[in-house]
């Protein structure tokens, strides 16, 4: 059992897995499994491979080096992107869940039937359970798959990255911009470009 055995099982999984399955397969201490992990990581970023290990709350998986991102793009489809709308709501979800629909569209000021349908199909959120309140309303939260598509390790950790961003654009106004032509004018009729 080696680091080629560890990416062997990697590549073979269709989703991320634990370090607890890792542990089983190759019968080993949670601490021999993460110096594994690592000792793999290592390898595949010191020979400049096309692949790395991430690690986050979903698991360990293998993903395609950064580097290489504008390669992997050429055979991305379109429709897997998400449409700003979704990236929207999924931020709002992502940040305030558990959250209701009504709660949603409060934030966002308009109807979000369809990018909560979308989401759903996607798997990148879940329906969490149901507000205990009038009507008993579905709770919204993020997934394993969302933080696995993101990098992101836990929610906590995507809360501390958005508290610190915030907290470092506090200081920043439209008169602290020095430069006019960045800032967005109305058109001559009077609406905003959105």
């Amino acid at each position: 059992m080696g680091i080629s055995d560890l990416e062997a099982v990697l590549f073979s999984a269709a989703k991320p897995i634990s370090i607890d399955v890792i542990q089983d397969i190759f019968k080993l201490s949670k601490q021999d499994s993460l110096t594994l992990i690592d000792h793999l990581a290592s390898d595949l970023e010191s020979h400049k491979r096309g692949i790395r290990v991430r690690i986050s709350a979903a698991g360990v998986e293998l993903v395609s080096a950064p580097e290489s991102a504008m390669y992997i793009g050429h055979i991305r489809k379109k429709e897997d992107k998400l449409s700003n709308a979704a990236m929207e709501t999924l931020a709002v979800i992502a940040y305030k869940q558990p959250i209701t629909k009504a709660e949603i569209e409060e934030v966002r000021g308009v109807n979000s039937d369809k990018v909560i349908k979308q989401l759903l199909s996607r798997s990148l959120i879940a329906e969490l359970g149901h507000k205990d309140t009038v009507g008993r309303p579905i709770l919204y939260g993020t997934t394993d798959e969302f933080l696995r598509s993101t990098g992101v390790t836990s929610i906590d950790d995507l809360h501390k990255e958005l508290d610190t961003a915030e907290s470092d654009m506090s200081g920043v106004s439209i008169d602290s911009v020095k430069d006019e032509s960045l800032i967005e004018s109305p058109n001559e009729d009077g609406t905003e470009n959105i």
